[in-house]
């Protein structure tokens, strides 16, 4: 199948995903640049919008006129967005081969209703919600923490910023640790901060990219089917740099390290025969990034895949579903849920020369939401050469692999 190759952004000041939504939240608690070809806007300008859909929300779709540092912020009129980081933490001076710490970091956005609150309303009215997933794992100490937060976008409680503010988006930490969980944009930065005293978990980076964001899919519309009409609108910044500290036992250590943000913004996404997905990510040591997931439908097949490959020049090629394979080498059964995943991957790309392992980091890399019942595995992996062929294990990369769906009443409803 031939190749296509996407159009992508600029990121702004710049010099040089989760399947957790709205049905089962609510019950729970009741560079200034642009894409190229797209005309830059001012930090609090917006383009004219697509008319929403008879229950009030815009369905992502293609023509999105991306504006930077615009996007970066909420974007109320669609029901679900996130800020999604992944990536990999070494402490600052341990040895080159040291295993590192893998980590996640993620705020939802939720929206209950398209129309804001009347200012003269109770400060308690919400029109969103602020969920907050983050997970530690630690190898070394055969560890997955995971913690989470679930606060109304109200009251002091949660919000998100709005263009030329520095906070994207916050809210409270879990109940008995103070402060907030919160990403931020300052000038050329993200900076992540999330922590649990309960659970021992906790972070606060600053994370830099100086490379353009990449628009997912042709111009930053990603389709969930065949017909091209169901989707997100999705960009990812595919190697940041990171330095911070880390929570790590009973001390706060220094780390360095990469890591991966994506932002979806949508309302559904979904087909109704599709029950999950497998969502990949990986920063190649050859200087590449690559992405991919499949949607699965209820009898385990592929319904939809796509991908993309970001080469060392910067240039992002399209990965159509026929462009690569993704085989399950090895599962993993939770004691919690009883849901069965695979975690060890055989993976094949061959325009791009790539055949490698997925090996997980730890096979026990389970989210399990105590507030809302999601359950869903999402874990580092380290990039292998694979067995069998020459210098077999050999560290090529690392990544990280998503899977929703899998497990009875798990599908995400989105």
């Amino acid at each position: 199948m031939k190749r296509r190759s996407f159009d992508r952004g600029r990121l702004p000041g710049v010099g040089g995903r989760a399947g957790v939504i709205v049905r089962w939240c609510v019950p729970a608690a009741l560079s200034l640049a642009v894409a190229i070809g797209v005309q830059a806007q001012s930090p609090g300008s917006a383009p004219t919008e697509p008319t929403p859909a008879a229950d009030g929300w815009l369905r992502a779709a293609p023509g999105h006129e991306w504006s930077f540092p615009r996007d970066h912020y909420a974007h109320p009129r669609h029901r679900t967005e996130w800020w999604y980081l992944t990536g990999h933490l070494r402490e600052t001076g341990a040895p080159t081969d040291a295993e590192p710490v893998a980590f996640q970091f993620t705020l939802f956005r939720i929206g209950l209703d398209p129309q804001e609150p009347a200012i003269d309303g109770s400060a308690w009215r919400a029109s969103a919600l602020v969920m907050g997933h983050a997970a530690v794992t630690d190898p070394a100490a055969r560890s997955h923490i995971f913690s989470e937060t679930l606060w109304r976008a109200a009251a002091g409680l949660g919000g998100f910023g709005a263009p030329g503010d520095s906070m994207l988006a916050w809210c409270l930490a879990p109940p008995g640790t103070p402060g907030r969980w919160s990403i931020a944009l300052l000038e050329d930065s993200f900076t992540v901060r999330a922590r649990d005293d309960h659970r021992g978990l906790g972070f606060d980076l600053v994370c830099v990219t100086k490379t353009p964001p990449v628009l997912q899919g042709p111009g930053g519309f990603s389709p969930k089917d065949a017909t091209g009409e169901v989707g997100s609108l999705y960009y990812s910044l595919p190697r940041l740099t990171v330095e911070g500290t880390l929570r790590r036992g009973d001390r706060d250590v220094a780390v360095t390290g990469q890591a991966w943000l994506d932002r979806e913004i949508f309302t559904s996404t979904l087909g109704a025969s599709q029950t999950g997905w497998d969502w990949v990510s990986l920063q190649l040591d050859d200087g590449r990034n690559l992405m991919l997931y499949r949607l699965r439908a209820a009898d385990g097949s592929v319904d939809f895949a796509l991908g993309s490959l970001v080469g060392t020049d910067g240039r992002v090629t399209a990965l159509p579903a026929g462009d690569w394979s993704l085989e399950p080498l090895a599962s993993w059964t939770s004691g919690a849920t009883g849901a069965g995943y695979p975690i060890d991957w055989r993976l094949r790309v061959p325009g791009a020369a790539i055949d490698v392992e997925l090996r997980a980091v730890l096979a026990d890399q389970e989210n399990v939401s105590t507030r809302t019942g999601v359950h869903y595995w999402e874990g580092g992996v380290r990039v292998v050469v694979p067995q069998g062929a020459p210098a077999a294990g050999k560290l090529l990369g690392r990544g990280f692999v998503e899977l929703t769906g899998y497990g009875a009443g798990s599908r995400p409803p989105v």
